[in-house]
């Protein structure tokens, strides 16, 4: 009852393209499961699926590392997407989250890839679910996008230029200038940050929390 009409439109429009995406992942993950079945099955021979893994260790970390990444990007979504609806998390803060789980869903599917049969139908299927989440993330950040877009247009639309001096819109325009110059700097330092923090991850130890 505490909600205004824009608010419930924000938090259905979040809703509707998050569990679409949520239901997409399930999808994957199941996909995921059977190509990693039929992989094994193929590739072990007469041998047990410990020693078929002990053999190929270095994939089968790989493809470990690719489903808690996505594990970890779904969560993140879902925490975000309650966040942004309770006011805690935003629009921004989503879209990132749906773009991590595009990058973990990619990762998982050229893991897979590696081992998989020519011509595999359960591979198909994990490629189809694969773009199908995708396909999913880019609704989710277009519906925030066009919320954030309205927003910012109220914003500017609130302000009457013309009832400005000269000198009063100058100071204006002025005060503008800085203001992107100073988002530029952070976004430059934001940058560099995310930068050393992805060379760390690729290079940490697996067990430590690096990609394997």
């Amino acid at each position: 009852p505490d909600l205004s009409t824009r608010q419930i439109k924000v938090n259905d429009a979040i809703l509707d393209t998050a569990m679409a995406m949520t239901n997409a992942i399930a999808q994957l993950i199941r996909a995921a499961t059977a190509c990693q079945q039929e992989i094994v099955a193929q590739g072990r021979g007469t041998s047990s699926k410990a020693e078929f893994y002990k053999k190929n260790n270095r994939w089968t970390e790989g493809l470990i590392s690719a489903a808690k990444a996505v594990a970890m990007a779904t969560n993140l979504l879902v925490e975000t997407a309650d966040g942004v609806i309770n006011g805690t998390r935003s629009l921004e803060q989503l879209i990132v989250a749906s773009r991590e789980v595009t990058a973990a869903t990619a990762q998982l599917v050229a893991a897979s890839r590696v081992k998989s049969q020519l011509y595999s139908k359960t591979q198909e299927r994990l490629e189809d679910a694969a773009r199908t989440v995708t396909e999913a993330s880019n609704k989710l950040v277009k519906a925030v996008q066009q919320i954030t877009s309205k927003e910012e247009e109220g914003k500017v639309a609130g302000v009457d230029y013309s009832k400005l001096s000269n000198l009063e819109f100058k100071s204006r325009e002025m005060e503008q200038q800085v203001e992107i110059l100073r988002l530029e700097k952070e976004l430059t330092t934001a940058r560099r940050h995310l930068a050393e923090m992805r060379r760390y991850g690729y290079h940490a130890d697996p067990e430590e929390g690096g990609i394997a």
